[in-house]
């Protein structure tokens, strides 16, 4: 799997992708969400707020790039994405 990390454009956040896609209507179940929709999963995770899209793209509103990163691998790994 390809993980890259960037600031977003506002700043307010950090832009996680990956090559993964990802089952929204599963990630919504799993996790509780405040919003669950087949385009966009809005989330806490863990005290972070994450909005997760199905291309595997994740908008991570954590204080560091290596927060981001690990928050991205453990959410991926509760929905059984390998991660390595």
């Amino acid at each position: 799997m390809v993980i890259s990390v960037r600031v977003c454009s506002g700043r307010t956040a950090f832009e996680v992708s990956t090559n993964i896609r990802v089952d929204l209507i599963k990630a919504g179940s799993l996790f509780k969400s405040r919003v669950a929709t087949k385009h966009i999963v809005l989330l806490d995770y863990n005290g972070v707020e994450v909005s997760l899209y199905p291309s595997g793209r994740m908008l991570i509103k954590a204080k560091t790039k290596e927060e981001s990163i690990e928050i991205a691998k453990d959410l991926l790994g509760e929905l059984g994405i390998s991660v390595n």
